[in-house]
């Protein structure tokens, strides 16, 4: 026992830059105060347990199954959790913070665990308290955890969003242009499903009661223009004189116009800064029929 509490206070060693430090909101003794109090800014550092130590302690667990000694765990948030201890599961924008630079998807859970009876009650003594055993990305894979908001989740939400889907408006107007008339494109988005920058939020009922926000962010556009494609780019066009994606036609017909899109996507909750969620969404835009014709001079008397 007395290697394995070494192992937890070498896990919650945080390596933090100078600085790093805000005002923790939790009560004094706290055995992860010092990580909640670990903000978002760059450089911070936190060790946390890998999935190899989860899996070993998983193990540990099903060979003890019929002898013991067994052991109770339990996840709660990395910011203000306590087994036990109302709201200990909301999420924070700590607890994405600190998976930024960490294999595992997050959100950050901390790990507690307790020596039980073989039915399941804590044993006497202090062996029987909750202890902290770190700090995990891996939710997962915490043994003998409950449900917990994953990234996963977060990412199926996200990709269920009513995205935006463009068109492209085109001038000259009416969808009518000229052989070896500059023709203009703009990326136009309506006003039905979420578009870039617009927020959204999920049901709370699929993220285990979390309340969450998701915005998509463009990444790019790919302009399809019949005789040329442009693109991918951030470039949303614009009209006669100052766009500047502009296609010329050489031959009178009829062109097939469209813009595909590329969102990612990002989430935040309680009012924290926004988190990319991992992954992207391509979206082929509306289809536009541009009709190119044949101007002919004509001369006329009087």
């Amino acid at each position: 026992m007395r290697g394995l509490l070494a192992l937890a206070v070498v896990l919650l060693g945080a390596i933090l830059t100078p600085g790093a430090l805000g005002t923790s909101q939790l009560p004094e003794g706290d055995p992860y105060a010092g990580v909640a109090a670990a903000q978002t800014a760059k450089g911070t550092r936190v060790t946390t347990v890998g999935a190899a130590q989860l899996r070993r302690w998983a193990e540990e667990e099903a060979q003890h199954a019929a002898t013991g000694p067994w052991f109770e765990y339990a996840t709660v948030s990395p910011c203000n959790g306590y087994p036990g201890r109302p709201r200990s599961d909301d999420l924070c924008g700590k607890a994405l913070a600190l998976c930024l630079h960490d294999p595992g998807d997050g959100p950050a859970v901390a790990i507690f665990r307790r020596e039980v009876e073989a039915d399941g009650s804590p044993v006497s003594g202090a062996a029987g308290d909750w202890q902290p055993r770190g700090i995990t990305c891996f939710p997962e894979l915490v043994p003998g955890a409950g449900p917990v908001l994953t990234m996963a989740m977060i990412r199926e939400a996200f990709h269920d969003t009513d995205f935006a889907v463009p068109t492209v408006n085109i001038q000259p107007e009416g969808d009518v242009t000229l052989v070896n008339l500059p023709t203009y494109f703009e990326v136009e988005f309506p006003d039905e499903g979420f578009g870039p920058d617009e927020v959204d939020t999920p049901d709370p009922a699929r993220l285990l009661g979390h309340h969450i926000e998701v915005r998509p962010r463009l990444k790019s556009v790919t302009y399809h223009l019949g005789n040329r494609t442009i693109g991918p780019t951030e470039n949303l066009g614009g009209p006669y004189p100052t766009g500047d994606i502009i296609a010329t036609y050489t031959e009178a017909g009829a062109v097939d116009v469209h813009a595909d899109i590329v969102y990612t996507g990002q989430f935040r909750t309680g009012g924290s800064d926004w988190f990319d969620i991992p992954g992207e969404v391509d979206l082929r835009g509306s289809t536009v029929t541009l009709d190119v014709r044949e101007a002919h001079a004509r001369l006329y008397t009087g």
